[in-house]
């Protein structure tokens, strides 16, 4: 099975550097990466308080909540660094996603995901992820379009072809999905058959009346509708 959802972690810890004169945000930013939320979340909510714009806080911060189990916090937390976001908008609406998905609100993580893929359309996590959520949704034809997005943006992806096989169940259902309206539109056009069966059997009147009807439907006449 593909990954529940791809996780941005080493693109954050990539670009961690300390703000000099901030022992809050050093210290909190050293537990953030030594894996430790419990002891980083007062130090980064310190650091919040001193540096409000400063928009990786609320990134760390949204993980470190995440991380502690307090999914509506991480929301919260999350939201309000897009208010000052310049730089990792399309992180932040990625990790909102992730917690909209965690908590199995899938509509609100498609949402996330597609405002993500919008800032930064070469977020191949996003695609990816929003193919998970659309697949939870059953938007098949959404899920295929993603799946087939990640996989160009990550060829070489060790998931290629878990996802490939995802791709392909995808597309059978699709295909049964059509056979079954098909086989339904037969079954409606046969209970129809029936009905002017019916009809005609019932009287002369009945059965001129459907030919007349079905003349009318053949050849349409030109009516002036005036307002």
């Amino acid at each position: 099975m593909v990954k529940r959802f791809a996780s941005l972690a080493p693109l954050l810890l990539a670009a961690v550097f300390a703000f000099p004169g901030s022992v809050f945000l050093e210290k909190g930013e050293a537990l953030f990466i030594a894996n430790k939320p419990q002891e980083a979340r007062p130090l980064l909510e310190g650091a919040l308080d001193e540096d409000p714009g400063n928009e990786r806080i609320y990134l760390y911060l949204g993980i470190v909540y995440q991380q502690l189990g307090d999914l509506q916090r991480a929301i919260e937390v999350l939201k309000r660094g897009l208010n000052v976001a310049a730089e990792y908008k399309d992180v932040l609406y990625y990790n909102i996603g992730n917690d909209f998905f965690a908590r199995k609100e899938y509509t609100f993580a498609e949402e996330m995901y597609t405002s993500a893929v919008s800032a930064n359309r070469n977020l191949a996590e996003g695609y990816l992820n929003r193919a998970n959520a659309r697949l939870q949704l059953e938007g098949y034809e959404g899920a295929i379009a993603d799946y087939t997005l990640y996989l160009q943006l990550k060829p070489q992806d060790p998931q290629r072809p878990k996802i490939e096989e995802v791709v392909r169940l995808l597309r059978q259902a699709l295909d049964e999905k059509e056979k079954k309206h098909l086989d339904e539109l037969a079954r409606q056009k046969a209970l129809m058959n029936d009905v002017l069966n019916s009809l005609n059997n019932a009287g002369e009147d009945a059965k001129n009346l459907s030919v007349v009807s079905i003349k009318a439907k053949d050849d349409p006449m030109d009516v002036d509708i005036k307002d």
